[in-house]
């Protein structure tokens, strides 16, 4: 099939990415990244900080980690060395220019992960197959950003992310496709739980990527829109009744944790002593 990926330049979609990727090799794919999502003004400091190690870090500090060490390693970066497909940045995905060279490629899918853009009806209209979007957080109780942010703070014992159709422009108003759901360990920080969607998540989509691929209809279920509530921009509060549930909304053994898992899978130890040290010199 011939495949558009939308994606955000940060460590989630990176790692998101990189485990479908097997997958997307089997098709013919373009991918567009954004590297915002919502508005830069007014943020709390705990969301600025989380920011900075899903994006700055991993971009420059962690890159030149990587390459001051000669650390092997195939995890393949939103960067200058990106080679397995076409990526360029996406500045206005329902500008007149954009839709009509999406209509001039033909393609048959859209997927969007994280992407900080608004589809709307134009280009929704583009792809043949549809376009689907995995949000991360269980729909429709939680719209919006950082849904999972919310669902911990109220105490819910689960998160999970899900697979749905974007129709229209309403933000994660689809229809749901599926929902994957993982216990909340909350000896574990808010980021942790949250990288921890995107391997069940991506596992969602490649399921019904085969669906797709042999012609065959994805099953969705309507969303009860009058249920659950949409989240914008988190405030500086929201981030506090996390803490107050003793949890840490980023901690450096976490995030080493992360890198370890997904990115930087063959270090030594002495390797990730050097790892740490080097993120700490950061904090």
């Amino acid at each position: 099939m011939k495949i558009v990926v939308f994606l955000n330049r940060d460590l989630e979609a990176n790692i998101a990415y990189n485990l479908l990727k097997s997958e997307l090799l089997n098709h013919s794919v373009r991918i567009y990244y954004s590297d915002t999502v919502g508005s830069s003004e007014n943020k709390p400091s705990d969301l600025v900080k989380l920011e900075y190690y899903e994006k700055g870090f991993v971009y420059n500090e962690l890159t030149t980690f990587i390459n001051k060490n000669k650390i092997e390693n195939s995890f393949e970066f939103f960067d200058d060395n990106f080679k397995s497909f076409p990526i360029e940045k996406c500045a206005n995905v329902n500008s007149v220019e954009f839709i009509n060279e999406m209509k001039n490629l033909n393609p048959d899918l859209f997927i969007s992960i994280r992407f900080g853009k608004i589809f709307k009806d134009e280009i929704i209209q583009v792809p043949k197959k549809g376009l689907l979007n995995l949000h991360s957080a269980v729909l429709p109780d939680y719209r919006g950003i950082m849904g999972t942010l919310h669902a911990i703070k109220e105490g819910n014992s689960e998160i999970g992310c899900t697979l749905h159709t974007i129709p229209n422009s309403g933000i994660d108003t689809g229809e749901i496709i599926e929902i994957a759901k993982l216990k909340v360990n909350r000896k574990k920080s808010l980021f942790w739980n949250i990288v921890q969607l995107y391997p069940v998540g991506t596992e969602l989509v490649i399921k019904h990527l085969r669906i797709l691929e042999q012609n065959s209809a994805v099953k969705t279920k309507k969303q009860n829109l009058g249920e659950g509530t949409y989240f914008s921009i988190p405030a500086k509060s929201d981030f506090e009744n996390i803490e107050n549930l003793g949890m840490e909304i980023i901690s450096v053994k976490d995030y080493q944790e992360v890198l370890s898992n997904f990115i930087l899978k063959n270090l030594s130890e002495l390797e990730k002593d050097q790892l740490t040290k080097f993120i700490k010199l950061s904090w």
